[in-house]
């Protein structure tokens, strides 16, 4: 198969940006693709470290910096999708695509979702525009795939979409086994690990730590509208850390906390956790409640009572459970299968439409269906 992945226009594609799931998505999707002999185009910045058959410039260094100029991209979020960043990568994408097109069934992920829609408009005709790892919402294609049943659903519930479409497709992040160290040996704190944000439960965490008078790691960026509760005894603030740091802070944590207020679409720290060997404490809605299992990789909470008494019993968890369980569900290898059989369903049923005359279709079977 032959991919178009369109990157992050926000920064460049590298394994070290692990504070931006998009990014990582992109990395992963890139690397393991190209691994498994596809062909693989990458667009995006210049600075972009990924595997790839190749890799195509589509910002200029100055347009990056004028848009920039003194700030990180850490104090734009959320991004604006507005401006003459996202118009030159988009401009410059869909032209490079076109240039690098082999033929109709060549596959262009969007992963960031509305902000490569002006780009994805001047390929839907020539190419299979898929939105892959859908986890925010709004959507544009007529190809998706979600990250959990639960966004899936209410995605489509916003949307007052009647009835199901046979290209809507669920399937979880994949994640290397090797990127985690694996510990049963747990130090003496708890872990919130994500944007600081009221969605995010940070309050939430912030209160527990205090009624169990043990120490908390906040990590993740603050916003100039949110940031952390203050004089709390028991917490740490950590603003950003390596992909070593942040491993081992999964791997020593005595419990994940992701007591998000939200419809969570996925939540990678929470899978992160288990492959670290580390329980999770979730409130009990959107993709937590799909994929936390209750008394065997942490607790499902619908209160802060609930949250304290599921933290008295965290040592109950098995850590090697957590790991065996992530390692099932989640690992690389299975999850890009599955977006294999997801593509060749595309390109086999696209031209009868999906509900054709199915004497037309026989010769083909679906990897679905094979014992």
């Amino acid at each position: 198969m032959v991919f178009h992945v369109l990157s992050i226009p926000i920064h460049p594609t590298c394994k070290e940006i692990t504070i931006c799931a998009f990014t990582q998505k992109v990395y992963k999707f890139c690397s393991e693709m190209f691994k498994r002999g596809h062909t693989v185009y990458h667009y995006g910045h210049p600075d972009s470290v990924v595997r790839c058959t190749k890799h195509i410039d589509v910002i200029s260094r100055k347009t990056y910096d004028d848009h920039f100029k003194e700030k990180k991209w850490q104090d734009f979020l959320p991004q604006s999708i507005q401006n003459k960043l996202h118009e030159e990568f988009n401009l410059n994408a869909a032209r490079e695509a076109l240039n690098h097109r082999h033929d109709k069934n060549d596959l262009v992920l969007a992963f960031w979702g509305i902000g490569h829609q002006e780009a994805c408009e001047k390929l839907k005709d020539s190419m299979i525009v898929v939105e892959p790892s859908i986890g925010y919402d709004s959507f544009f294609a007529h190809f998706r795939v979600f990250e959990s049943y639960a966004h899936l659903h209410k995605m489509l519930g916003g949307a007052h979409q009647k009835h199901p479409s046979p290209t809507d497709h669920v399937i979880p992040p994949g994640f290397t086994p090797s990127d985690f160290e694996f510990s049963e040996k747990k130090e003496d704190y708890w872990l919130f690990l994500g944007r600081i944000v009221d969605a995010k439960g940070v309050h939430i965490a912030d209160q527990l730590s205090r009624a169990l008078r043990q120490p908390i790691k906040f990590v993740g960026p603050q916003t100039l509208k949110n940031t952390l509760p203050k004089d709390n005894p028991y917490a740490e603030y950590i603003p950003t850390v390596s992909h070593e740091q942040r491993r081992h802070l999964l791997t020593k944590a005595k419990g994940l906390l992701m007591p998000t207020l939200y419809m969570e679409p996925c939540g990678w720290s929470m899978i992160e956790a288990w492959f670290s060997g580390t329980p999770v404490l979730t409130t009990d809605w959107g993709a937590p409640a799909e994929y936390n299992r209750h008394h065997k990789t942490g607790f499902k909470c619908r209160s802060l009572n609930e949250f304290f008494h599921a933290a008295n019993l965290i040592e109950t968890i098995s850590p090697r459970y957590c790991r065996q369980y992530a390692e099932n569900q989640f690992h690389i290898s299975h999850i890009m299968k599955r977006y294999e059989t997801y593509f060749e369903f595309l390109i086999n049923e696209k031209d009868y439409g999906f509900w054709g005359n199915v004497y037309n279709q026989c010769s083909f079977t679906s990897d679905r269906f094979l014992v």
